[in-house]
C-alpha cells in the first residue's frame, strides 16, 4: 500500500502545516479513508493545545471562571467542588442532555481547562488535539491489539472519542470513586487525534505500566465491563503516524485547528 499522509493545518489563516506520515495498520489507514470521504468537517475542539506557555495559575483562572458562569447557567446541577475527579464528574452528566448553546460552550471551556491543569499537575508534556463530528463507527477485534501505553515523542494517536472516563486516565487520576456509567473504554474509529510533541515518562515502560495498571484496577474490578486483562478494557492509545519535522515555536504562534486534508 502507498504511503498514507494527513496534512494539519494550524492558525486562523493556514499558517503552518503539520505533516503526519500514517503508520501501516487498519486504524490509521481508515482515519485517512474517513477524512478522505468526509464532505465537510466540523471541528467540536479547535484550540485545545496544553503546555504552550500558560502557567497553572492561569489555567485555574481560566477553569474558574468556566465553573462560575455554568454555577450562573445551571446553579441546580452545577456542584464547584475542587477534587478534580469529582470536577469531571458533572461534565458527561451534563452534556448528554444540555441543548442551549451559551451553557454547551461553557461545558466544552471547562472540560478543557480542566484537562490542561490536570496535565500541569501531574506532570504531562506538550500535546494538542482536535475532536470532529465525522461518523464514528465500531473498533474490529483486531484493532484492539494496537493500544499502547506510553506516548513517544512526535507521535500522533487516536483520541479518547467517548464523553466519560477510559480506564488509563481512571488509574493515572487513582479514581476509584468513578461512577461505573462513567466507565466507558474506548470502543469506535473516529478521526480525532491527540498529537503528542515529547516523549512522556511511560515510554520504553509499558510492561510495567500494565502491571501496574492490572494492579491498581482490582480495587474497582466491581464496577468495570470486562475482566482486567481483557483487551477491550483498551488501555492507552492507538498510535497512528509520526509528525514530520514540527517546528514547536510556529505550534505555539498558531494554537488554533484550521483544517485537516489526506496527502
Amino acid at each position: 500500500m502507498d504511503k498514507r499522509a494527513i496534512a494539519v493545518h494550524l492558525g486562523h489563516n493556514k499558517d503552518y502545516t503539520l505533516t503526519v506520515e500514517l503508520f501501516n495498520n487498519r486504524v490509521a489507514h481508515r482515519i485517512w479513508e474517513m477524512i478522505q470521504e468526509a464532505n465537510d468537517i466540523d471541528f467540536v475542539s479547535r484550540t485545545e493545545f496544553y503546555k504552550f506557555g500558560k502557567s497553572e495559575a492561569e489555567v485555574e483562572t481560566d477553569l474558574n471562571e468556566a465553573i462560575n458562569r455554568l454555577k450562573r447557567l445551571k446553579p441546580d446541577t452545577f456542584t464547584h467542588d475542587f477534587d478534580l475527579n469529582r470536577l469531571h464528574e458533572n461534565f458527561p452528566d451534563l452534556v448528554h442532555t444540555e441543548t442551549d448553546s451559551e451553557t454547551k460552550h461553557w461545558l466544552a471551556m471547562f472540560n478543557y481547562h480542566l484537562h490542561h491543569l490536570e496535565r500541569m499537575r501531574d506532570g504531562g508534556k506538550r500535546q494538542f488535539l482536535f475532536c470532529s463530528n465525522i461518523q464514528a463507527e465500531p473498533l474490529q477485534d483486531e484493532d484492539y491489539d494496537l493500544f499502547t501505553l506510553g506516548k513517544r515523542e512526535n507521535t500522533v494517536y487516536m483520541n479518547y472519542p467517548h464523553v466519560g472516563k477510559n480506564i488509563t486516565e481512571i488509574v493515572q487520576d487513582n479514581d476509584t470513586e468513578v461512577p461505573e456509567h462513567h466507565i466507558l473504554p474506548t470502543s469506535i474509529v473516529r478521526p480525532d487525534l491527540l498529537f503528542h510533541l515529547d516523549e512522556d515518562r511511560w515510554a520504553g515502560k509499558e510492561p510495567q505500566l500494565k502491571f501496574y495498571i492490572d494492579n491498581w484496577l482490582k480495587q474497582i474490578k466491581h464496577k468495570l465491563p470486562y475482566p482486567i486483562g481483557d483487551k477491550r478494557l483498551a488501555l492507552g492509545h492507538i498510535p497512528i503516524g509520526k509528525i514530520i519535522d514540527p517546528d514547536i515555536n510556529k505550534i505555539a504562534d498558531n494554537q488554533y485547528i484550521h483544517s485537516i486534508e489526506t496527502v
